[in-house]
């Protein structure tokens, strides 16, 4: 993550006005130099001008996002100016209002091609070079709470929701290495989207204009929403809320927390809408039992046939091997590893540390819960170890590992799932543990 943003770089889309000025001023207050990109070039040289004469060290970059040879151009002219790239912001965005049975499919590429495929050649041109230059680096990818909400409007919330899908995935692609991820979805912000918009429209012919009827009408809504917009979230503020968020390796910035009720709202109706549709289905009976048989040690445990029985990663341990790999879905692993033991092997109650450390490359906020003796019904004495960690620093993830030393062998039983998924009978299967 970022902690010192004094002489880094940053490179902004959309910087001409609105959040992407915001940003630049954010990242000039602490030293960095900034290469501000847009297709509006008076705006832009304003932009430069205002920030130079504070002492800031700018580059300008006519820049169409939706078009990927212009992309590729400040990709270039960026890294030919400063060598590297720390920060990067996929601002560029238009509004896409419309009823779905009136926009036209040039209305659709519109938004999409700025909205979504101006991030996507965002991260095409510059991640690469990002990884490779090895130093901190941050990708900022600006969606809208109309990425996490649907409205009145279709493209635009559509291009929105795609922006939050990539940045998942990006951020999961890019756990562990140089660059770190982050989804910013505004609330209203005191931007000049509608207008801008407004304006673009009218430049391309290809792009859905109201009819008549409706023209009246569209600008009563562009003026409410506008008046709305002069008394919201000024860009500033947004800025220092992101910066906050690259300090702090946040990824989900939601800038405007007013909005988490809706949120929560259109997952609790996805969920009564699930219940609804299966509502009168016969509950499953009770799942048949596989039975896993290991030779030395001989042992066996019992597993729900739901769950899938998968190849174990080649991969091969100094002193033994992952013997079982089995999973269900969604999310459910069950793995079982057996060890020749030796003297110096560590004793069973410390064997959590070296899981916990081997989580800790693939997960972030590892926290060991518990860590207790317990004795198996054949007398056996053995530990359970209950971890916590954010898989890939996003997904909540509780595992459960039962460790035994049986005839020279240390025995590593483990089950993981999401913590929305985890429950006693997961808990069962390590219990079902059977020497003979």
């Amino acid at each position: 993550m970022i902690k010192d943003f004094e002489g880094k770089v940053a490179v902004i889309t959309g910087a001409a006005s609105g959040i992407g000025r915001g940003l630049a001023f954010g990242f000039a207050k602490r030293g960095m130099k900034i290469v501000l990109a847009d297709i509006d070039k008076v705006n832009l040289d304003k932009v430069a001008k205002e920030l130079e004469e504070i002492g800031v060290e700018v580059m300008t970059q006519l820049t169409d996002v939706s078009d990927p040879k212009q992309m590729a151009q400040l990709a270039d002219a960026s890294y030919e100016r400063y060598g590297i790239v720390n920060i990067l912001c996929n601002n560029a965005g238009v509004g896409g209002a419309g009823s779905i049975s009136l926009i036209t499919l040039e209305n659709w590429k519109w938004t999409l091609d700025v909205n979504l495929f101006g991030v996507i050649h965002g991260i095409h041109y510059f991640l690469n070079r990002m990884l490779a230059s090895k130093h901190p680096c941050h990708i900022i990818n600006m969606s809208s709470m109309a990425g996490l909400l649907t409205g009145d409007t279709s493209s635009y919330p559509t291009s929105k929701f795609a922006v939050v899908a990539i940045s998942e995935s990006l951020a999961l692609e890019c756990f562990n290495t140089n660059v770190v991820v982050s989804v910013v979805c505004p609330g209203r912000v005191n931007t000049n989207i509608i207008n801008n918009t407004t304006m673009f429209r009218q430049e391309r012919q290809d792009i859905w204009q109201p009819p008549a009827e409706m023209i009246e009408q569209s600008e009563i809504g562009r003026e409410n929403l506008n008046k709305i917009l002069r008394q919201a979230m000024v860009p500033e503020k947004l800025a220092e809320i992101v910066i906050r968020a690259i300090e702090n390796d946040i990824f989900y910035v939601l800038t405007h927390p007013e909005y988490i009720p809706l949120v929560k709202s259109r997952f609790e109706r996805i969920y009564e809408d699930t219940l609804k549709l299966h509502e009168g289905i016969a509950a499953k009976s009770a799942e048949n039992l596989k039975i896993f048989k290991n030779d030395a040690p001989v042992f066996s445990i019992a597993y729900p046939e739901s769950f899938i029985e998968l190849k174990p990663n080649p991969m091969n341990f100094p002193t033994g091997k992952r013997v079982l790999v089995a999973a269900k879905d969604p999310g459910i692993d069950l793995l079982i590893s057996v060890f020749k033991s030796s003297k110096e092997d560590r004793p069973l109650d410390e064997s959590v540390q070296k899981i916990a450390k081997g989580i800790e490359t693939i997960a972030r906020e590892v926290n060991i819960s518990s860590n207790e003796p317990v004795t198996l019904k054949d007398g056996t004495s053995a530990y359970e170890s209950v971890i916590e960690f954010k898989s890939s620093g996003i997904f909540k993830v509780k595992s459960i590992h039962l460790s035994v030393l049986k005839d020279e062998y240390r025995i590593i039983i483990s089950i993981s799932a999401n913590i929305n998924y985890y429950n006693e009978r997961l808990r069962d299967i390590l219990y079902s543990l059977e020497f003979y």
